[in-house]
């Protein structure tokens, strides 16, 4: 019952409860429950922290912004002069996570990046973040192969290698912030599939994907990073940064090998 619970209490297994009710996490010293009470498909990951005991049942993976503008040549990050091959190498991890949730039936949601071709729903600030010069192209602003990051455009497309693994029944939502929850259907979406715990890749590490991670955190949902499905433009301290939060404050990180490998 809602006054019954103990949090720190002492669980029937040995563990300490962290929450209550249906959410309480159970912390043992050599891994995280993050599915007590759960009846589903319960898998151990190995992570850092410590490994984690998610359930497969009610778990997701959430991909971001793999997309032409930030990966591929004479997309925005090439153009302004900044290092799209760094994050092309999320891609082959991105890849392999893909395959794994398919064999382990977990959900795959994109989370892309497109805007209104009119910008309205843009302001100031966010502008101000693809534009720090009068001749850098903006959001919405032509390049090569169209407009910067707009809905419809090749820059606000998936790379190849992971359009061509979309399935129909996966879930996309389009976003028009780095943070995948603001202002999208993001979070209806997972609660009303039960989802718990999702696991993150995408671009670029320290903005996009790190205010989701961080985000999904304050919404209590287990998050685990998936460092060798991320990747930046910024330099590595940018990313080193995200999974120390990671695994110190947002939740846990592993790699898509040890995804591949839970049991």
């Amino acid at each position: 019952m809602w006054g019954e619970r103990s949090t720190y209490g002492r669980t029937d297994d040995g563990g300490v409860r962290l929450g209550g009710g249906v959410a309480q996490w159970r912390l043992h010293t050599d891994h995280v429950d993050v599915a007590a009470g759960t009846d589903g498909r319960r898998v151990r990951v190995e992570a850092e922290l410590l490994p984690v005991v998610v359930d497969l049942d009610a778990t997701a993976l959430v991909l971001l912004d793999l997309q032409n503008d930030f990966c591929s040549p004479g997309g925005w990050t090439d153009r302004s002069g900044l290092d799209h091959t760094a994050c092309r190498a999320a891609i082959p991890g991105a890849v392999h996570a893909v395959e794994t949730a398919r064999r382990f039936g977990v959900p795959v949601i994109w989370v892309f990046w497109y805007n209104r071709n009119d910008l309205r729903n843009l302001g100031a600030p966010t502008l101000w973040s693809f534009k720090h010069r009068p001749d850098q192209a903006g959001i919405g602003e032509r390049l090569d192969h169209g407009p910067v990051l707009t809905e419809g455009s090749w820059g606000a497309s998936l790379v190849d290698e992971l359009r061509e693994l979309v399935r129909p029944e996966d879930v996309q939502v389009p976003k028009y912030r780095m943070n995948g929850f603001h202002a999208t259907h993001l979070d209806q979406v997972l609660r009303a599939q039960g989802i718990r715990t999702l696991l993150f890749g995408g671009v670029n590490t320290d903005q996009c994907v790190s205010t989701t991670v961080e985000d999904a955190y304050f919404r209590d949902y287990a998050t685990v990073l998936l460092t060798d499905a991320t990747a930046t433009s910024s330099p590595a301290y940018c990313k080193d940064a995200v999974v120390f939060n990671s695994q110190q404050c947002w939740g846990f990180t592993t790699d898509t090998a040890r995804f591949a490998a839970a049991g």
